[in-house]
């Protein structure tokens, strides 16, 4: 699992492997969910009890690219386009869902996890913003009548292939905000508010949910954070101070963003212009 492995500062790559005997797993050892029933929760060499946790995260992941792959849904977007977006929002859940777990397990969100996340949404957003403007640019170079849309007969490419950039642009943008954001808490509470992995998870957040729905997941992630920290302190689970992981609720409020950003602007928009 990526989260075990990064807080134990192993390799992400080669074969998976039993913590007990240390036995490489198969394939027919790795199916999700299915080997973990199959084996009745534990390992096939040496029987030790697997952790639940493992088949509770199979399950979730399960559901969460599922439902990518019915946002994505080739029949009601463009095929280049829901081929990157399935693509890209699948590797996005991968890594929240591992970075919650390390925080909660650990407080921690490691560095190694972090930063080549951060590079690879970068490049990935990037890269298909060039894509849709060089196809822009060739779609309109294959017409007769698009050849006079292009400089220096028209302005039209430019202000397309601004609007075909914008994205990208708001991406970055978002994720300078957030982290610098962040940053501020932390040097405005010493801090207590938030540890630096909040402030580069916010800039992963931001450049890979761009505007708006990234402010609307780290708003979720404010409410929720609060709102379960009053829970335990009406409990006496915690006190007044103590700190609490803020991660989970920035992943929490990234997950809700990315399914269901667009129907909550909606939402507060006619709330507030009906």
């Amino acid at each position: 699992m990526l989260a075990d492995r990064s807080l134990k500062n192993k390799s992400f790559w080669g074969r998976s492997y039993c913590q007990y005997c240390k036995n490489k797993l198969q394939w027919y050892d790795l199916l999700p969910v299915l080997s973990f029933l199959i084996l009745q929760g534990r390992c096939r060499y040496c029987r030790k009890k697997i952790s639940i946790e493992y088949l509770l995260i199979e399950v979730l992941m399960g559901i969460l690219i599922a439902a990518v792959f019915w946002k994505n849904n080739p029949l009601v977007i463009p095929l280049t386009t829901s081929i990157f977006s399935l693509a890209f929002e699948s590797f996005f859940v991968t890594i929240l869902v591992a970075l919650a777990l390390t925080d909660i397990k650990k407080t921690l969100i490691p560095d190694v996890i972090m930063f080549p996340s951060i590079v690879i949404a970068f490049l990935a957003q990037a890269v298909f913003a060039i894509f849709k403007v060089g196809f822009l640019y060739f779609y309109l170079a294959e017409t007769a009548i698009g050849k006079y849309l292009l400089p220096p007969h028209s302005d039209y490419f430019y202000r397309h292939a601004f609007l075909a950039s914008l994205p990208f642009l708001q991406g970055v943008l978002m994720a300078v905000l957030i982290a610098g954001f962040f940053m501020a808490l932390i040097l405005i509470t010493k801090g207590k508010g938030m540890g630096g992995g909040d402030v580069k998870l916010g800039a992963f957040m931001g450049i890979a949910l761009g505007f708006p729905n990234s402010l609307v997941a780290i708003l979720l992630a404010f409410i929720t954070g609060a709102l379960f920290a009053l829970t335990l302190i009406f409990l006496k689970r915690k006190h007044f101070g103590e700190n609490l992981p803020f991660g989970p609720f920035l992943v929490l409020g990234s997950l809700v963003a990315l399914f269901l950003g667009n129907q909550i602007i909606d939402w507060y928009l006619k709330l507030n212009y009906s």
